[in-house]
């Protein structure tokens, strides 16, 4: 049983089951009614039991023994077994309350005790124990010793197997942050790669954004300097909610500022907001001057620092594409300028000049152009350059801005995209100016320009432009007021209708439109009728009510006044009101 038992505890690596087969085992050896084993804790004087066979009562599994008290005490003192036949009445050694009132409870009387050593330290106390008084002879006393020292053994091989099964679970786990690390690293210069790659490539702004939120996985918005929100990207992973409170202008202004002047100072991402797993960093696109855009990066969830240093790195990469980007269009604006310039200012330009414009406005055979003259002022003027500019940017037309105005030249179709873009640019104030008629020959521009340019010094004298008057509409009277007195235009205008303006306001506005429609209509009430999308006998009614109020047009020259003061008036001219559109 005793080379059984060697060979059972020498293929037993696992602490616990050892324990317990010991217990096993020396119960067996010598028909015990119990068996238990205790351990010394690290660093104390207390012994525990690690495993128990045989008892009654649950405290018993759970009993401790100091150094000093008990049969412990013994064994520590002889490192050599312990017998006695009368555990409880054995003066040999100090007792210990709490142990004899647990033997008390499981009625132990027998009791032997033996250590269990290794390399001549005890490692642990085997103990067998009956409930009558027996003498343990010398062969159960020889034996149970031998199975103690091959115990011990067995205990410190698996103590050794319980240390490299760390040791080598440290090293997998070591392998596994290793491989862990290299994979990301591998992504780290595959991202890297790629940004390089889109920087070479030239890149917009939208496609550098859209790969930095794949790389975090959050929301990237940009912010110009005013910290308007200019662009957007938004994944369909990011599920947090701070992107589209920066959106609604709802995160505090002066936390961003500071983050973005952090940022700008380290060259580092700086933390704007933070709320549970969700953050906003800011990151500047750095520009050589101590201002310039910004991005916001809203981030659900955790971001490690190869990520992280992935994203600053994305920014520079973006901050130089949009250094890159600025020049070319720096450039393009400079080849603008100088094609329409020669185009406009030069009577006759020349050839070469005229093919590029033609290339540049992709301009067909026979296909006319036409000349847009933007109004500026003096108000927020750079802004509306600006505005004009980023419009033009990605349509075929060419631009510059003249003295008080910009001019713009494109094909029709063109420039009525150019003015609806404009049109929804967020100014205090709608940008207005003069289309001029539409025409083929591009050596023509100069007298076109020349036209409207006077014309809309004309009308701006007469009334601020807020909207896109056509050549034809104002040239007469562009001709006719060159040099008039505002005052006594309005007060023209204000005499020939003023039978009207005496009606009340939305029936003097019909009364208006519909007389005005006729005289352009030369007369006809049938196709003022259809024009204006009402009843041939409502045209007439309103045409008899007006020529009761006006006096008639049958005489030539007061209808002809009338004609121009109602023509005045609707290109908002004059102090009348009541206008419909």
């Amino acid at each position: 049983m005793l080379i059984e038992t060697t060979h059972d505890l020498s293929r037993t690596l696992s602490l616990q089951d050892l324990m317990r087969k010991i217990v096993s085992r020396a119960r067996d050896l010598v028909g015990s009614h119990l068996a238990w084993v205790t351990t010394r804790d690290d660093g104390s004087q207390v012994f525990r039991n690690l495993a128990t066979e045989g008892h009654l009562s649950p405290g018993t599994e759970r009993m401790t023994a100091t150094i000093d008290r008990g049969a412990v005490s013994v064994v520590m003192a002889t490192k050599s077994f312990f017998a006695t036949q009368d555990y409880l009445s054995d003066p040999r050694f100090t007792h210990s309350d709490e142990l004899d009132r647990q033997f008390r409870t499981e009625r132990i009387m027998s009791l032997a005790g033996f250590p269990i050593l290794s390399e001549g330290n005890v490692q642990g106390l085997l103990f067998v124990a009956d409930r009558y008084a027996r003498h343990y002879s010398g062969r159960e006393v020889s034996v149970l010793g031998s199975f103690a020292l091959h115990a011990g053994v067995a205990m410190r091989n698996a103590e050794n197997f319980a240390q490299l099964t760390q040791a080598l679970a440290e090293a997998e786990h070591s392998r596994r942050s290793l491989e862990d690390h290299i994979s990301r690293v591998e992504v780290s210069a595959h991202a890297h790669d790629e940004m390089m790659s889109l920087l070479a490539q030239g890149a917009d702004l939208s496609m550098f954004m859209r790969r930095m939120a794949a790389l975090v996985g959050g929301a990237i918005q940009y912010l110009d300097d005013t910290l308007t929100v200019r662009d957007e990207v938004v994944p369909a992973g990011y599920h947090g909610g701070l992107a589209a409170r920066l959106r609604q202008g709802r995160l505090d202004q002066a936390r961003i500022l500071s983050a973005i002047a952090s940022s700008r100072a380290h060259g580092r991402a700086a933390l704007v907001h933070e709320e549970g797993i969700e953050r906003c960093l800011a990151l500047t696109l750095h520009n050589g001057s101590g201002r310039g855009d910004s991005l916001i990066v809203c981030l659900h969830g955790p971001v490690d620092d190869i990520q992280m240093r992935n994203l600053e790195r994305s920014a520079v990469a973006l901050s130089i594409a949009k250094l890159w980007t600025e020049r070319r269009e720096t450039e393009r604006q400079i080849a603008s300028s100088t094609l329409l310039r020669h185009l406009a200012l030069v009577t006759l330009p020349d050839g070469p000049t005229i093919a590029a414009v033609r290339d540049r406005l992709k301009l067909g055979p026979g296909q006319p152009v036409q000349l847009a003259l933007i109004a500026l002022g003096d108000a927020d003027r750079r802004s509306r350059i600006d505005a004009i500019r980023q419009a033009g940017a990605r349509l075929d037309v060419l631009m510059d801005a003249i003295d008080d105005h910009c001019l713009a030249i494109g094909t029709v179709g063109a420039i009525a995209e150019f003015l609806a873009t404009i049109g929804r640019a967020p100014l205090d104030r709608p940008f207005g100016g003069l289309l001029s008629d539409p025409y083929t020959s591009l050596g023509a521009t100069a007298g076109h320009y020349i036209r409207i340019a006077k014309a809309q010094r004309v009308m701006m004298r007469l009334s601020p432009l807020n909207r896109f008057l056509p050549e034809k509409e104002v040239s007469l009277f562009a001709r006719l007021f060159e040099t008039a007195d505002l005052s006594r235009i309005k007060e023209f205008i204000a005499n020939r209708l003023a039978p009207i303006e005496q009606r009340d306001p939305r029936q003097r506005a019909h009364l208006k439109a519909t007389l005005l429609v006729y005289f352009d209509n030369q007369y006809s009430i049938a196709r003022t009728a259809a024009e204006l999308g009402i009843h041939v006998n409502t045209a007439r009614q309103r045409l008899d009510s007006l020529a009761e109020a006006t006096g008639g047009w049958n005489d030539p020259v007061a209808a002809m006044e009338l004609h121009i003061a109602l023509r005045l008036d609707a290109l908002d001219i004059g102090a009348s009101k009541g206008r419909i559109s």
